[in-house]
């Protein structure tokens, strides 16, 4: 997976198949910074996993496909 996505509720994706997001909406409403949420940014790509890992055992599929997140 080489792509981060950003949900239409505003929740910060690093895969597809991430079953974590990172809240930006909340961020971007109380009126944080654009330098602050770029670090809030670069915090969760730096969590990215190197690939997608559908293949392994302990694959877990997210409770909302891509195109229930607005993509």
């Amino acid at each position: 997976c080489d792509r981060v996505r950003l949900t239409a509720e505003g929740q910060f994706r690093t895969c597809l198949f991430a079953t974590k997001e990172f809240d930006l909406l909340a961020a971007m409403r109380s009126g944080e910074s654009d330098d602050h949420i770029a670090e809030r940014i670069e915090a969760a790509v730096a969590t990215k996993w190197a690939g997608h890992r559908i293949n392994q055992v302990n694959f877990v599929r997210p409770g909302k496909s891509m195109s229930q997140i607005g993509g």
